[in-house]
């Protein structure tokens, strides 16, 4: 059973999604010390939403990233199916953070199981039916900027929207090797990065994904979506501001940031 104060802290955390009004860690009743209580608050915050598991994602899947934070290895997240997009996608642009990722999302066609495992990369190969060119849109439902990796994996891995773009017209392991990966905007420099910075390859990190949820006897589901992790790193985006990410000559995705004037978001 989840304790009591977890409970109310996810309840703080899904009542910040919905008004855009974050919580404040200084005045918060309870935060997590560690990542079994984090995890916790998320699995809670998961069940109050009242939505399935639509997709998960991957995060901490450069060693730079895992040491900025203290981590050992990747952190998991879960999204909704209001949480999914298609490209080309217009977004309102909250009133916090407005940061994007270039991600490899794979779609599984097949189960895996918990008492499946261990899985091998060959494993979750077969599993997987499609993979598209997606960005990640990250969010914050704490005030401020200086979050713990506890509080990180609390609010859900700072998951917040999945932009699903063209399927990717060569997804084979040898395809997806070192590939290079450009988010392109009309009035900066491109930011370039590769498959190569999400754990050497993404499906290694969709790997650890599928034996992480193993060990906590949960599996990925056919029909579920799992971004692999980070090929770009974080890239701040203005108010108003429109990015294409290109995943060599195999897809691309693009969405936009609107203005929050009456403009409702698309939605799946």
């Amino acid at each position: 059973m989840v304790p009591s104060p977890a409970i109310e802290l996810a309840t703080a955390l899904v009542a910040a999604r919905c008004t855009g009004r974050p919580v404040d860690p200084a005045t918060a009743a309870y935060l997590p010390a560690n990542l079994a209580e984090a995890y916790e608050v998320q699995a809670a915050t998961v069940r109050l939403r009242g939505a399935a598991v639509a997709a998960f994602k991957i995060g901490l899947t450069s060693a730079a990233a895992q040491e900025g934070l203290g981590a050992v290895e990747p952190i998991a997240g879960r999204l909704a199916p209001p949480d999914i997009r298609f490209s080309p996608a217009r977004i309102e642009a909250g009133s916090h953070l407005r940061i994007v990722e270039a991600e490899v999302i794979f779609r599984f066609d097949q189960d895996l199981p918990p008492e499946a495992a261990p899985f091998s990369k060959a494993d979750v190969m077969r599993g997987i039916g499609c993979a598209f060119a997606g960005i990640e849109v990250c969010d914050t439902r704490f005030m401020g900027d200086d979050d713990t990796l506890a509080r990180i994996v609390a609010d859900n891995g700072n998951a917040d929207l999945l932009v699903v773009g063209e399927p990717l017209r060569d997804w084979s392991e040898e395809a997806l090797r070192g590939l290079t990966v450009t988010l392109i905007r009309r009035t900066r420099p491109d930011v370039r990065g590769s498959t190569a910075k999400v754990l050497g390859h993404p499906l290694e990190a969709v790997t650890w994904l599928a034996n992480w949820l193993a060990a906590r006897g949960e599996g990925i589901r056919s029909g579920q979506l799992v971004a692999s992790g980070s090929c770009t790193g974080m890239t701040v985006l203005g108010p108003d501001e429109e990015v294409t990410a290109t995943f060599g000559s195999l897809g691309s995705v693009s969405m936009r940031f609107v203005q929050a004037f009456g403009l409702k978001e698309d939605r799946v």
